[in-house]
């Protein structure tokens, strides 16, 4: 007798070389499509120093990019698919998700894996009145992940780094 696999749990083989399932694909893309509309309502309705915690501790943007573990080439494969799901997530919400909650999304889920990861919110240096004002992404290993952008043309603001989560961030001064 002759069994059709069940397709959720066929094996992909991604980019990195590395294998992957559907249903792993599946989880990740839900995952961040509950954390999107959490991350909008707070972004757009609540104070930002009423979350901000959430992100991890508040750090110089001059520090040197969060190195270590989390710079492994499996994490940052998987940095990035999760960076993916997000993206994918966004377009399959019924209402549009700017950089700033993709990013915090993208920040929590990262966090809830224990890989290091810093959400950065800049300014646009320029005078292009086509660009945002303002910008966030995601860096893993000094490579960013999410919000994908030439550096040079923002100015960071804040900078969270979820290295040391348990930290009480410091206030701004």
């Amino acid at each position: 007798m002759f069994f059709a696999a069940d397709p959720s749990r066929i094996a992909q083989r991604r980019e990195d070389g590395a294998m992957t399932t559907r249903s792993a694909s599946r989880r990740m893309t839900l995952e961040a499509m509950v954390f999107l509309p959490i991350a909008r309502g707070l972004v757009n309705h609540v104070p930002m120093k009423n979350w901000r915690r959430t992100l991890g501790a508040i750090v110089k943007p001059v520090d040197p990019p969060v190195m270590g573990p989390a710079s492994t080439t499996e994490n940052l494969g998987l940095s990035r698919r999760l960076a993916r799901q997000v993206e994918r997530a966004a377009g399959r919400l019924p209402f549009h998700t700017k950089c700033l909650p993709r990013a915090v999304a993208l920040q929590w889920m990262l966090r809830r894996r224990n890989i290091e990861a810093r959400l950065i919110i800049a300014v646009y240096r320029g005078s292009d009145a086509a660009m945002d004002e303002y910008h966030a992404w995601v860096e893993v290993g000094g490579d960013i992940i999410l919000g994908h952008c030439d550096r040079r043309l923002y100015r960071p603001l804040m900078t969270f780094s979820n290295a040391a989560v348990g930290q009480v961030p410091r206030a701004e001064g």
